[in-house]
């Protein structure tokens, strides 16, 4: 049967999960998109536009109208690079970190009670699974 097979159920899962965060998210006025592009601001500091591109596999015009809304709702900034003035370094504002801590709290808040539904066996049995097959869906695609 189809709901037996690995990549069936990995993709069905995928996208219940991106729905539910996806709703999360709304909640608080964030898209799924914008959270991982603050997540990578924040964690290296800043980003150009390039690294953003590559890092979350969109276009340049994508990654530029994001830009301009996260901007807009004053969550990042673009700044130009002291070394290079050509580029321009996207930092994420208190807003933003702000923003960020939110998002955070719900996902935490969503992992607690899926957590919930199994045991600390089950978990890391899973997590072990997911990262095996992750790794080899990786490696097909490079």
């Amino acid at each position: 049967m189809v709901d037996e097979k690995l990549l069936f159920v990995a993709g069905s899962l995928g996208r219940l999960v991106r729905k539910v965060m996806d709703q999360n998210l709304r909640s608080i006025g964030l898209t799924s998109i914008q959270l991982r592009a603050l997540l990578l601001i924040a964690e290296e500091d800043s980003a150009n536009q390039k690294r953003i591109e590559e890092e979350l596999n969109i276009t340049r015009a994508s990654v530029s109208e994001m830009m301009d809304n996260l901007e807009k709702l004053g969550l990042a900034v673009r700044e130009k690079s002291v070394s290079d003035g050509r580029i321009r370094n996207i930092v994420i504002t208190p807003k933003g970190m702000e923003k960020l801590n939110e998002a955070r709290a719900l996902i935490e808040a969503e992992e607690n009670g899926l957590s919930a539904s199994i045991n600390d066996e089950e978990k890391v049995s899973f997590i072990k699974i997911c990262s095996k097959l992750r790794n080899v869906l990786e490696e097909s695609v490079c």
